[in-house]
């Protein structure tokens, strides 16, 4: 692996197992045993680090959401789907632990993640019509984007509430407890085959997790 790539690696485990605030350019040469100056080679701080590691974080997560487009037209489908991004976003859970924070610290970053906040939009508008398509789901269009916002805040804030909450949930249970969540969003618009299928998800997924 190059010293780069080594760099990015061994950052994105230190921010996420320990708080980005904690570490230090130093700490990260010293995790990867090379000088301060071989890393400053490559970046110059902390801060092009993490601009770099967002730059990762963007592009996979534009790639899974525009990935979905078409393809959900199951409840089944959209439960894999969310668990993907879920999956995708805790790991650069760093990243939402703060999200404030670092976007406070990082006004373009804010501008970039607005923009991915958007695409999520798009993507979950997409799911819906699918599912309305397939017979799954009925919404009434006054109240399509009061449940598209909390679907968002359900996917961007789950990290920052387990944060706060301090669950010991391990990473495969938490983002299921949370993929479930957000189709419990989605109940009050289901006829009776959508909430046949999504207790038989549940169900399904209950026993996996334990």
């Amino acid at each position: 692996m190059r010293t780069r790539d080594r760099i990015l690696e061994t950052s994105l485990d230190l921010f996420n197992d320990e708080g980005e605030t904690e570490q230090t350019a130093v700490d990260i040469a010293n995790a990867l045993d090379i000088s301060p100056g071989n890393l400053y080679y490559h970046f110059k701080g902390k801060d092009a680090i993490i601009r770099a590691l967002f730059d990762n974080f963007e592009t996979e997560m534009k790639t899974i959401l525009r990935g979905s487009r078409g393809r959900i037209a199951s409840l089944e489908d959209n439960w894999v789907y969310t668990y993907i991004i879920l999956e995708e976003i805790y790991d650069f859970r760093f990243f939402f632990r703060a999200l404030s924070v670092l976007l406070d610290r990082y006004p373009d970053l804010a501008t970039r993640f607005r923009a991915l906040l958007a695409e999520m939009r798009n993507t979950i508008e997409d799911i819906l019509d699918g599912l309305q398509t397939a017979d799954l789901i009925e919404i009434d269009p006054r109240l399509r984007d009061p449940l598209i916002d909390q679907l968002i805040s359900t996917m961007v804030f789950w990290l920052s509430r387990s944060a706060l909450t301090q669950s010991d949930a391990d990473e495969r249970t938490l983002i299921h407890r949370t993929v479930f969540e957000a189709m419990a969003l989605v109940v009050p618009y289901m006829d009776d085959a959508g909430i046949d299928a999504l207790s038989s998800l549940v169900d399904h997924y209950e026993k996996v997790i334990k």
